[in-house]
């Protein structure tokens, strides 16, 4: 009688898991990620690290009165940043066939110290609820969420593949993920959607 092998419990690592933490602690020690997410190329850091954030905001050459967005990587993370979201804002991330950005009234009693230049004049924030498994592990590994941005100049066209980010941008930051490099098929950014205090949404880029 053949002998029935004992199930391993252990999970199978993902194939950019290593990457990965390499990430998790580029982003720890204040670095600026340049990274494959669920839409183009991106420049990422702690939302919550000052000097990284700054430096992407020099890596861009972008003012600090234009806001970058945050990635989040579990419902949790978005109530936490804007607590007021509607029903109708969540819904939109559901339903939607391509990644959902929503710009809405950040929580002024957040529990994340994130930089001031993430929140707008009006009090808003933008945030998306990111669904790619790598992004996920990246700021779960983290514990907070990141800011982000594309990775061009400001004025520039976004990279939708690896091979269009300038090498001014690759120099200077502190980790390049290999993850998604290989990736032929472009990328587009995401939707951008702002809720007010009234639930009203408007269609800032469709």
């Amino acid at each position: 009688m053949a002998q029935i092998q004992p199930m391993s419990r252990k999970k199978a690592r993902a194939p950019w898991q290593e990457d990965a933490l390499n990430a998790i602690a580029c982003l720890k020690n204040g670095g600026v990620l340049l990274h494959a997410t669920d839409t183009v190329w991106g420049l990422a850091a702690d939302a919550t690290h000052a000097g990284a954030v700054e430096k992407i905001y020099r890596i861009k050459d972008r003012v600090l009165d234009q806001p970058l967005l945050m990635l989040a990587s579990n419902d949790r993370m978005v109530e936490m940043l804007q607590p007021q979201l509607p029903d109708e804002a969540w819904e939109l991330m559901e339903v939607s066939d391509r990644p959902v950005t929503v710009v809405a009234p950040f929580a002024s009693a957040c529990r994340y110290a994130i930089h001031p230049s993430l929140v707008n004049a009006a009090g808003a924030c933008a945030v998306r609820l990111i669904q790619d498994a790598y992004c996920q592990f990246i700021i779960d590994g983290l514990g907070k969420p990141i800011a982000s941005t594309s990775a061009n100049k400001s004025g520039e066209s976004s990279p939708a593949v690896f091979t269009q980010i300038a090498n001014s941008i690759k120099k200077e930051v502190d980790f390049i993920g290999l993850h998604g490099q290989q990736n032929k098929a472009p990328s587009a950014p995401s939707m951008l959607v702002e809720f007010d205090e009234s639930n009203r949404f408007r269609i800032i880029r469709p």
